[in-house]
């Protein structure tokens, strides 16, 4: 037999009993009879709001998901390689005119996910993938090997 803590509206009655007869006279309850739990009518059980339109998730859609967040981080990462190159290393004009319509693509290419995602989940998700291949792109392509 075990404790039993039965909750109404911020008050708590503990019985040591198994729900017969009166707590035991060392365990007085802490409700009044008035208000016993028992008697009184059960409360609404609290209900859970499910989104209607909720991605229903399939191994297709997690890879095209995947991929999507790839080609994102590709875009703005080369987007944004591109412009720094022209503005810090002086590449010519061009390779800020690429870099800037790589990151109006970057724009968009986040929409592709499936129909159902939020901006909000899409973009808290995307950040976890954004960063390793902020790392990779350095180490690849620029040759900045991450510190340990």
């Amino acid at each position: 037999q075990g404790r039993k803590f039965i909750h109404v509206k911020k008050q708590v009655r503990y019985s040591m009993n198994d729900g017969e007869g009166d707590p035991p006279p060392d365990r007085p309850s802490i409700v009044p009879e008035s208000q016993d739990p028992v008697s009184a009518p059960a409360p609404p059980v609290p209900t859970v709001e499910v989104q209607q339109d909720a991605i229903k998730w399939t191994v297709g859609k997690v890879f095209a998901s995947l991929g999507v967040f790839f080609l994102s981080g590709l875009a703005e990462i080369g987007g944004g390689w591109l412009v720094w190159q022209t503005v810090r290393n002086h590449r010519p004009w061009y390779f800020f005119v690429a870099g800037a319509m790589v990151l109006v693509a970057y724009g968009v290419i986040p929409t592709l996910q499936p129909e159902g995602a939020t901006f909000s989940r899409s973009y808290a998700v995307y950040g976890g993938i954004f960063i390793p291949m902020s790392y990779a792109w350095g180490w690849l392509v620029d040759g900045d090997r991450p510190d340990v």
